[in-house]
């Protein structure tokens, strides 16, 4: 099976075939750092429903691209602008082409993540920004399960604890390893952040089914200070630097 094979077969009817949509802990971070009349790349677009509509009507101009024919097509078929791409770390585009880059829960299904960061950074203008989100492996409920039940969870849906094998995550990371990759590859400043934690939600046999009520003021407090131990997924804001310098990912561009 060839890369684009699994990822063809990733986005099939008989495969996860995940739907996207605006996640809400992605609206802030959109708010809060993309300028009206950006051009914005989403990497890993799939169907292009997690951002595009937003960023379409902000007055961006958005262009998708994925490795799955699959995903793009029906992103196409959204009246989005997307194409496929045939390696994660080759995008065909000129270095400085873009305002922003969104890599929504796509760094952990990647065969070379820092690969494919190395040429986010080289589309990006100087000044520009890469937001992505990853699920965090290091989230308190995760260690628990780990000390307490010797139970790994791989996170990519609701049998991944009992059938670990076939879980489309294939790259792990905590805060401290999501920034040190950015960070090599000539990002900075990075910062990280942290979204989706719960308390009681995450209490194992309390959980979900009984509490579905977002966390107190006082958790999203803490979350913001600890995002390493209490943000479930991971927030990264780097930009980057308006001259480029000795950097890993190339000479200037």
């Amino acid at each position: 099976m060839t890369v684009r094979d699994y990822y063809n077969s990733y986005w099939s009817e008989s495969g996860f075939n995940p739907r996207g949509h605006m996640k809400p802990f992605l609206l802030p971070l959109l708010q809060a750092h993309i300028e009206p009349g950006w051009r914005c790349l989403d990497f890993g677009c799939g169907d292009g429903h997690t951002s595009g509509p937003w960023l379409v009507e902000r007055g961006c101009t958005y262009v998708g691209v994925d490795i799955s024919e699959t995903a793009v097509r029906a992103a196409r078929q959204a009246g989005l602008e997307a194409q496929v791409i045939p390696d994660t770390s080759s995008l065909p585009f000129a270095s400085a082409s873009f305002d922003a880059v969104l890599a929504v829960e796509v760094l952990e299904h990647l065969f070379n993540p820092r690969a494919a960061a190395l040429e986010m950074f080289r589309v990006l203008r100087g000044g520009g920004l890469l937001l992505a989100t990853v699920p965090n492996v290091a989230y308190w409920r995760r260690r628990l399960d780990l000390m307490l039940l010797g139970r790994w969870n791989p996170l990519g849906d609701d049998l991944s604890v009992r059938e670990p094998w076939r879980d489309p995550h294939i790259r792990f990371f905590n805060a401290g390893a999501l920034k040190r990759m950015l960070l090599s590859v000539g990002f900075s400043p990075v910062e990280i952040g942290g979204h989706e934690g719960s308390l009681v939600r995450d209490i194992p046999w309390v959980g979900p089914a009984r509490w579905r009520r977002e966390p107190s003021k006082l958790y999203q407090r803490a979350e913001k200070a600890l995002p390493s131990l209490l943000g479930n997924r991971l927030n990264a804001v780097a930009v980057k630097p308006l001259t480029v310098r000795n950097s890993s990912a190339s000479q200037d561009f």
